[in-house]
């Protein structure tokens, strides 16, 4: 592992508007993981994160399948930071570890939430570029095209957290998060 490019902000030496965001991570998490304190570097960034979450909170997607497109979206990313993080959120979701296996695969025992995770595949591997046949194959499965557009928009804070820790090079947490 190489050293971290972009050093994380000491929760307990910030001040301002990044104390303010960190003091918000940890009440939600319990501590500042590494990620959270490392965008504290460029709090807009932050903000955007953290805004972005809590929007895709209020998605039709539940939590659960949420949780294994991460794991699907970091897997094609090679971004180890992501798995490690989205493996502790989908055990602390009780996801069987075979599904969080499978997920990073695209794949799940569920055929719902396969067909999801091979559309969320094919958005990362197409750059978007989905097909007509991607979007039937989805339908079929059952989601509305709401559902789509809210499939894209998890693969899209997946890819922003996924190049945000190749550009940073973030360590992985010391101990996992608790959510």
């Amino acid at each position: 592992m190489h050293m971290q490019r972009v050093l994380p902000i000491e929760a307990d030496k910030a001040a301002g508007k990044v104390k303010e965001q960190l003091e918000q991570v940890r009440k939600r998490l319990h501590r500042v993981p590494n990620m959270h304190a490392t965008m504290a570097n460029a709090p807009a960034v932050l903000d955007a994160y953290l805004a972005m979450n809590a929007a895709l909170g209020h998605s039709s997607l539940d939590p659960e399948l949420r949780t294994r497109i991460q794991l699907a979206v970091a897997a094609v990313n090679q971004a180890e930071y992501c798995l490690l993080a989205h493996t502790e959120a989908g055990r602390a979701q009780k996801i069987p570890e075979a599904e969080l296996a499978a997920a990073r695969e695209a794949k799940s025992a569920n055929p719902k939430y396969l067909a999801a995770l091979k559309f969320a595949r094919a958005v990362v591997e197409d750059m978007g570029q989905v097909t007509d046949a991607d979007m039937a194959a989805l339908r079929n499965a059952g989601y509305a095209d709401a559902q789509a557009l809210e499939i894209a928009a998890v693969v899209a804070a997946g890819l922003f957290t996924n190049y945000f820790n190749h550009v940073a090079a973030t360590h992985p947490d010391a101990e996992p998060v608790k959510r």
